[in-house]
């Protein structure tokens, strides 16, 4: 997967490098990050390289040659006609940015750097190569659901997401009443699952907006965090579930949605209609067999053909509760036993690459 190129330019050089080097440690496997702290450099840099996320800071917007570089990329496209320009500010810079050029995006530089990266995100998604505000074609949804609900579920549906994500545009969607994201991986979520459905469900709105305002990405997955009251989840409507998938599908930028099923939710048949494959997943043994036997009964009694073709049962590899212990539990399931099932079942190469 073609990674996206970020140049941040600032005068301050100490902050552009520390910015740069954090993205290249944390982002290092979706995104790569170069700083600027000399305006001749960045315009050298630009003719030869094309890139696909400018953040202009101090010592930038003010320089006339650059400002004449926006206008040229905005008019004539003649580097790079993806190219998303944004200001890097310390309040409210635009008051200092020359009137001709237009109002671009614009980012709190002194925030922290992971709420950073998701405000650029939200406004690349709704950028959609290059053009604001383009919408979606209509994109490949993949389900999975447990019907004995193992606990091997979502470290297949992780590792199977990171192993489709090398190829697609994914967004990974976790809709378990009781995911276990907090305590797994340490990560305080300020907005989750229901916040982004009720933003995307209050009318006309910008779905990609929406999600980018509570993304999160790991190990290359960009993911919403998953409901924190689980039990709201069974008390949302099947027209707006249906609705909610549909603006995912249609309206998020994403090529691939990976939904990740808990409960039988409301619409939860029409949902795996929605899907254009899902993955049943049991454990080996004999205490899978039983929920597996009365699910296959219920989808029977569905009478729809078209979602019994959909359906792919998959029995998940032997895996004992000691295998994975202590911290760094994804890594732990990227590079085990887990992770090599997925990638073979994805079709890509089982290195780090």
């Amino acid at each position: 997967m073609r990674k996206i190129l970020i140049a941040v330019c600032d005068e301050d050089s100490s902050y552009g490098e520390k910015l740069a080097e954090w993205i290249s440690l944390q982002k290092g496997e979706k995104l790569r990050c170069v700083s600027f702290c000399s305006p001749e450099r960045f315009l050298e840099y630009l003719n030869s390289q094309s890139l696909d996320i400018v953040l202009l800071g101090a010592g930038f917007w003010e320089e006339p040659q650059v400002c004449e570089e926006i206008l040229r990329q905005g008019q004539a496209a003649r580097h790079s006609p993806e190219v998303l320009w944004m200001y890097l500010c310390d309040g409210d810079c635009q008051r200092q940015i020359p009137e001709y050029i237009g109002v671009l995006p614009a980012v709190d530089k002194y925030q922290p750097v992971s709420r950073l990266l998701r405000q650029i995100f939200s406004v690349y998604q709704e950028w959609d190569g290059g053009t604001p505000g383009q919408s979606g074609t209509g994109k490949e949804i993949v389900g999975i659901y447990s019907p004995g609900h193992s606990i091997w579920q979502t470290p297949f549906a992780l590792t199977f997401a990171q192993a489709l994500a090398r190829e697609r545009k994914l967004l990974y969607v976790n809709l378990h009443e009781c995911s276990g994201f907090k305590g797994w991986f340490h990560e305080e979520y300020e907005k989750d699952l229901l916040d982004v459905m009720y933003l995307c469900l209050e009318g006309n709105v910008n779905v990609a907006h929406c999600i980018g305002s509570a993304l999160y990405s790991m190990e290359g997955i960009d993911y919403i965090p998953p409901a924190e009251d689980g039990g709201c989840l069974g008390e949302i409507s099947a027209e707006d579930y249906l609705k909610f998938v549909g603006l995912l599908s249609e309206n998020s930028g994403y090529d691939m949605i990976l939904l990740e099923f808990g409960m039988m939710l409301p619409g939860f048949f029409q949902l795996l209609g929605m899907c254009g494959k899902v993955y049943i997943v049991t454990e080996p043994g004999e205490m899978q067999a039983a929920p597996l036997q009365q699910f296959r009964q219920i989808v029977e009694r569905q009478e729809k053909a078209e979602l019994v073709q959909k359906l792919v049962y998959l029995s998940l590899p032997v895996i004992s509760n000691e295998a994975y212990s202590g911290e760094g539990k994804m890594q732990q399931w990227l590079w085990g036993t887990m992770g090599d099932f997925s990638r073979r079942l994805a079709g890509v190469s089982c290195g780090a690459d």
